[in-house]
């Protein structure tokens, strides 16, 4: 008895019900971050820094902290050693990160200051001063790692590259930012105080990054090391994996909470923060395309560059260690995913004690007009960055699934080939032989055929 239409068409929409669930299930986190902006909002003080929860201690470094101590139990350090060592891989990263998005983003200011964006209003000039000031902070410490993780790119590679980032761009940050601001007109009242302002900045960015990922880090490493078969039992009894999504989660929720809290977002022209939201937006997916093509150049372009920089007379002679470093090549997918999150991605971490540092002797809200550029890029890049996720879930995926089809191909092939080869073998056992017979002998018969008729 045939089913009736009815019951085809619930069945379809139980189908489609599934398949939306599954689909949110595997990307929760976005939900999750749509929750913490929510409770930023509403309750800015309870995870702004000095609010209820003390999230400059308990998030900051406990829950960053706890991200990279069960990275540590996770990766080898024969992984670690692998990468710190991969030249062209920092190259790229912090090339990226330190040099060429400083460089976009003065591009991107001169031209709105140049179409009278400033001298109309209709940008305020401390959110161009910001802007300056994102493009200028190195990579952010935890939410690049977690998203790399959880598409399946180089967990190590992303941890090797926040830690010399952070490390180097604390250093070389206040210097770019002082190179690339924009200078006269209403710039002049925005010029930043003298670099020797800058110390206690640098001790607590070396601070942070020492207590929350370099510590939690090297203990994680150890306990690995050590009790290798606990650790494997702790990571898969209690989900330790999944567990870094959620932390992450609270530190969004930090960010989000001192975004709102600052009382900026609200006080600044509505034109501006709009202009700085969505372009925000474009300068993520800008930076994150960017570095995909760098990471994983087309075959065409790679030679071209090769042959005047890795193929040209004076390489030869440099170090080998020099030359694979400046040899354009296709990175692998995982390692191209690393340098995708990494490399667009910017630290809050960074980037507000240092605007609070060069601009101390300005007053409050022209600090917290500055930060408005870096809390508004930090928390759109998570956003952004989750669907970026699902893209290179995806792309790693399909690539897996092309070498798989083509290594069952040439598997098919061998045996094809194999039982050709039995075949033969069996057909001479028996005393068969192909006879080849000459054409002359056939067009002979025939002919003789045809005389008989």
């Amino acid at each position: 008895m045939s089913e009736t239409p009815d019951k085809h068409g619930s069945r379809g929409s139980v189908r489609v019900v599934k398949k939306i669930l599954g689909f949110v299930w595997s990307n929760w986190l976005v939900l999750g971050f749509g929750i913490a902006c929510v409770l930023g909002y509403f309750f800015p003080h309870v995870a702004a820094r000095g609010g209820m929860i003390r999230s400059e201690y308990s998030i900051l470094y406990g829950g960053i902290g706890l991200i990279f101590f069960i990275n540590g139990m996770q990766l080898s350090s024969e992984k670690l050693k692998e990468h710190a060592t991969n030249w062209r891989l920092h190259i790229v990263v912090q090339g990226i990160s330190l040099v060429l998005i400083p460089v976009i983003q003065l591009v991107i200011v001169r031209i709105v200051i140049a179409a009278g964006g400033v001298s109309s209003g209709t940008v305020d000039a401390s959110i161009l001063v910001g802007m300056v000031v994102v493009s200028c902070i190195p990579t952010t410490i935890a939410s690049n790692v977690v998203m790399t993780r959880n598409t399946g790119g180089d967990e190590a590679a992303a941890i090797i590259e926040v830690v010399i980032g952070n490390v180097v761009g604390s250093f070389i940050s206040p210097w770019l930012i002082y190179a690339f601001l924009p200078g006269g007109g209403e710039f002049e009242s925005l010029r930043p105080a003298e670099a020797d302002t800058l110390g206690p900045m640098y001790a607590n960015v070396m601070q942070q990054l020492g207590l929350s990922a370099l510590v939690p880090l090297a203990v994680g490493q150890a306990l690995r090391w050590t009790v290798p078969k606990q650790v494997a039992w702790t990571l898969k009894t209690f989900y330790l994996a999944q567990f870094c999504s959620v932390l992450m989660m609270l530190v969004a929720w930090s960010t989000f909470s001192g975004a709102f809290q600052t009382g900026a977002l609200t006080a600044l022209p509505k034109t501006s923060v709009i202009f700085n939201v969505f372009l925000n937006v474009a300068e993520y997916i800008l930076f994150t395309a960017v570095c995909y093509w760098i990471a994983s150049p087309p075959e065409f372009l790679a030679r071209l560059v090769n042959s005047y920089v890795a193929d040209s007379r004076l390489c030869p002679r440099l170090p080998s260690i020099v030359k694979r470093a400046v040899t354009i090549k296709k990175m692998p997918k995982e390692l191209v995913v690393a340098v995708c999150f990494c490399g667009a991605a910017k630290t809050t971490g960074v980037g507000i004690p240092l605007a609070g540092a060069m601009w101390s002797q300005l007053d409050n809200f022209t600090i917290a007009s500055i930060q408005v550029p870096v809390l508004l890029y930090t928390v759109e890049q998570v956003f952004v960055a989750q669907f970026f996720t699902i893209f290179f879930r995806w792309w790693l995926r399909r690539a897996e699934k092309g070498i798989s089809d083509a290594e069952s191909n040439t598997s098919r092939e061998q045996t094809d080939n194999i039982a050709g080869r039995d075949g033969a073998h069996s057909k001479q056992e028996n005393g068969e032989h192909d006879v080849e017979v000459p054409v002359e002998l056939i067009d002979a018969n025939a002919s003789g055929e045809k005389h008989i008729s």
